[in-house]
C-alpha cells in the first residue's frame, strides 16, 4: 500500500542577507497518518563549515544539537496525536522565515516505502 507523504529540505542560513543555504537534512510527514520523522547530518559533518569558512567553528555543531532536540520533541508530541494536528505542527515547523535554520517548500511523494527508508532515500539525494 503506498502513502502520501510530505517533506520539506532543511536549510542551513547562516547570513540571510546572501541567501546562500546549505541543505542539511530532511523533515517528512504523512498527511493521513501520525507520522513525523527527520533525519539530519551530523553535527561534526565537515561540508558546511567549509562551505562557510567565515562563521565560528561552533555554531554549526551547536545549531545541529539544538534542532536536533526541537525535531525530538515535534516527534515525541506527533506519537500522541492525531493526524490533522500532526500535520498542523509539521505545516506550522516548515513555515518561511529568516533564522538561521529554514525549510524548502513542501515537496509530496507517493510511495510504499518506510518513512526510514524514504528519509535515507532523500537524504542522500538531496544532502549530498
Amino acid at each position: 500500500m503506498k502513502t502520501l507523504y510530505q517533506y520539506a529540505i532543511v536549510r542551513f542560513l547562516p547570513f540571510a542577507e546572501t541567501g546562500e543555504f546549505a541543505n542539511i537534512g530532511i523533515v517528512l510527514c504523512a498527511p493521513a497518518g501520525s507520522i513525523f520523522a527527520f533525519q539530519l547530518v551530523p553535527e561534526h559533518a565537515e561540508r558546511v563549515p567549509r562551505f562557510f569558512p567565515q562563521i565560528n567553528e561552533a555554531l554549526f555543531p551547536l545549531t545541529i544539537r539544538a534542532l536536533t532536540e526541537e525535531l525530538i520533541k515535534v516527534q515525541q508530541l506527533a506519537e500522541q496525536q492525531k493526524a490533522p494536528e500532526v500535520f498542523a505542527a509539521f505545516q506550522q515547523l516548515t513555515q518561511p522565515n529568516e533564522e538561521l535554520i529554514c525549510y524548502s517548500s513542501l515537496r509530496s511523494v507517493l510511495t510504499a516505502a518506510k518513512p526510514d527508508e524514504l528519509l535515507a532515500q532523500l537524504v542522500s539525494q538531496l544532502v549530498p
